[in-house]
């Protein structure tokens, strides 16, 4: 038994109690604004200030710090992904506000937004185990 190497990470990363408290509520403040659709339509910009597609937020990753956040979302079927980003970097400033409001945080941490590939990547697992 003694040769039996086991793999033991040197420092498990986990997230805080507080950290999921904050990303949840994060996460449903921005979806519930991206239902009720009232954002504003910047000049010079009229054509992508309007929603693509429905958008759903798959995640929202906060840094320890919690002065940062990546938003993770996906678009409804896939499609219109670059449409859906551009919207959601431009409306950028809107969802802080809105946030501002809603949560009662010390610091309104900074949002990026990222497309979520984890939906690709299990239908090219899940392709490449029906091949099988």
């Amino acid at each position: 038994m003694s040769d039996l190497k086991l793999f033991v990470p040197e420092q498990i990363k986990t997230t805080g109690r507080r950290s999921d408290k904050i990303s949840a509520q994060i996460k449903e403040c921005l979806a519930n604004e991206l239902t009720k659709g009232n954002f504003p339509i910047l000049p010079g910009h009229e054509t992508e200030s309007i929603l693509p597609t429905a958008i759903t937020i798959t995640y929202v990753n906060l840094s320890p710090d919690l002065r940062n956040a990546m938003i993770y979302f996906m678009p409804l079927g896939g499609i219109k992904r670059d449409e859906c980003f551009k919207f959601l970097k431009l409306q950028s400033y809107h969802f802080k506000n809105v946030m501002a409001k809603k949560l009662r945080l010390k610091f309104m941490p900074s949002i990026a937004f990222k497309l979520d590939e984890s939906f690709d990547y299990s239908e090219k697992i899940e392709s490449l185990i029906n091949e099988i």
